[in-house]
């Protein structure tokens, strides 16, 4: 269960600097909450279910 927690927070964390790096270095405009917003709570939707999941066993 610790292993695909720290895969889950890994994709999570990736996914967020990617899309911050994209955003600010572009120079298109500034970081917005919908840029990070979206793949920030698919991953809190996912590690709430792996930590309910876990709790079941």
């Amino acid at each position: 269960m610790f292993k695909d927690l720290v895969i889950v927070v890994a994709v999570i964390v990736a996914t967020i600097l990617i899309v911050m790096a994209a955003s600010t270095s572009f120079g298109a405009r500034p970081l917005r909450i919908y840029d990070y917003g979206p793949p920030l709570a698919a991953g809190v939707v996912a590690v709430v279910a792996l930590l309910r999941d876990a709790r079941r066993k």
